[in-house]
């Protein structure tokens, strides 16, 4: 274990090419300010930003934040990172993360987990080095909050929500309500709460969150995501496409209902058949799971489309959006889905925002999560949800004009690095930590009036 004596930071990122990061002009600076012990630019001949922040990532895996910390090093920051396996610098879990196994939640231990954070914050003495305490987790939230008033809260998700999903409690039940109650403890207690969208911030704000506090930052794609490369031998190999055939990726609908998938499925026949009129040279990769894959292959042969259809299993999704010519995300994809970011395991992505930053042809539709992560539209090819016609012309179009669509991925992926990558994301953190240090300097660590939220009994 390093502690905390161990805090020389290598430079290893702090040499790559920052002239894509926005100048930041907003800082305040001040005489007393620690921050200015570096200078925010260097000159106006080289425009580098730095961003000193001293802060310690508190998390349960280290695999959690490493892009992000990534990103803060390149950036001039000095993160450290605090986790049940260790505590020291980022470049000694640079080479550690991949050790660590994920730990499901349960809320009926979470109290004892909380003292165990309590424990480890004491140990470490973060507060005698540290500027701030990021923290990300329920349990070292609570903790942080409870013996600091300089603290960010990233808040993926509600911790009882996460507690549902991996079978710990039932959604509704007193225990996931009581747990919902502490974790707004810590949504009102800390200097900033992040969230990575925008249907969660105003889900914080509900709760009672202040709206200054509150800041609504995407979580960084990985280098590997971003620089990814087709390799569309396979693909085509796969099913059996000459180099003049254009092959669509219609990602996996397992977070959808069976009958929904079966009325999605019906909507992609139609889709192909009408493509097809106008381009002959077409193939269309069904990901599917064992559940679909026979419907999928019945409804092909019935639509006498099945040489024309080709159905991949879900594991290969990855391989299938980074090599496609076009990709078609309708509103049955616009919830996560189970495929996970290489540089951040535990975070599932939409299928449209992972085929637009390996740089594939996007044809999505109009939907507020497809928004999100692409508001004016660059780097896809919007079309009215659910609409059949809209759908087939806009694909016709993209499959007519080669160079039009690799031009379209060009900008999609470069649109996610300028929005997505660990540089950009670390970058943004700077006014969130700007809020937490002046909390911290100012000794606001008063506790807010308490939020009265009616609990619904359970039926």
């Amino acid at each position: 274990m390093i502690r905390s004596g161990d805090r020389a930071i290598g430079s290893s990122g702090e040499g790559k090419a920052f002239a894509r990061l926005a100048t930041f002009d907003s800082h305040i600076q001040s005489a007393d300010d620690p921050i200015t012990r570096l200078p925010l630019a260097r000159s106006s001949d080289d425009p580098i930003t730095r961003f000193p922040w001293n802060v310690v990532h508190a998390c349960e895996q280290a695999r959690d934040v490493l892009p992000l910390v990534e990103g803060q090093l390149a950036i001039g920051m000095r993160p450290q990172l605090l986790t049940p396996a260790g505590f020291g610098p980022a470049r000694y879990f640079l080479g550690e993360h991949r050790r660590e196994s994920a730990k499901p939640i349960a809320l009926l231990q979470a109290w004892s987990h909380v003292r165990e954070w309590r424990k480890l914050l004491n140990e470490s003495s973060v507060e005698t080095f540290a500027e701030m305490v990021h923290a990300h987790s329920f349990a070292a939230g609570m903790a942080a909050v409870r013996a600091s008033s300089a603290v960010v809260y990233q808040m993926r998700e509600p911790v009882e929500k996460i507690a549902a999903r991996n079978g710990s409690c039932e959604g509704n039940s007193w225990l996931a309500r009581s747990f919902r109650v502490a974790e707004q403890f810590v949504l009102t207690r800390a200097a900033a709460v992040v969230v990575h969208t925008r249907v969660r911030r105003d889900a914080c704000i509900a709760r009672g969150v202040n709206a200054e506090q509150l800041f609504c930052i995407p979580e960084p794609l990985s280098v590997e995501m971003l620089e990814s490369t087709p390799n569309q031998d396979w693909l085509r190999q796969f099913v059996g496409a000459g180099s003049e055939t254009t092959v669509f990726a219609v990602p996996s609908l397992s977070t959808t209902e069976l009958w929904q998938a079966r009325d999605a499925m019906q909507r992609w026949m139609r889709v192909l058949s009408v493509v097809r009129q106008g381009c002959r040279e077409v193939k269309f990769i069904i990901l599917a799971g064992p559940h679909l894959s026979a419907d999928v292959q019945q409804l092909a042969s019935a639509c006498k489309l099945a040489p024309f259809v080709k159905v991949l299993e879900e594991c290969w999704q990855t391989r299938a959006l980074e090599s496609a010519d076009i990709v078609i995300c309708d509103t049955e994809h616009s919830r996560p889905s189970e495929t996970f970011d290489a540089g951040n395991p535990e975070l599932p992505l939409l299928p449209a925002l992972e085929a637009q930053a390996r740089g594939r042809a996007l044809l999505a539709a109009d939907v507020e999560a497809h928004r999100e992560f692409s508001s004016d539209g660059r780097g896809c090819l919007w079309f009215r949800a659910g609409d059949i016609e809209d759908i087939a012309h806009r694909a016709l179009f993209l499959a007519r004009n080669a160079g039009f669509r690799e031009a379209l991925g060009r900008s999609g992926r470069q649109h996610c690095l300028a929005t997505r990558g660990s540089e950009a994301v670390a970058a943004q953190y700077d006014a969130v930590y700007r809020l937490a240090f002046t909390r911290r300097k100012s000794g606001d660590g008063t506790t807010p009036k308490p939020q009265l939220i009616p609990l619904q009994a359970a039926g």
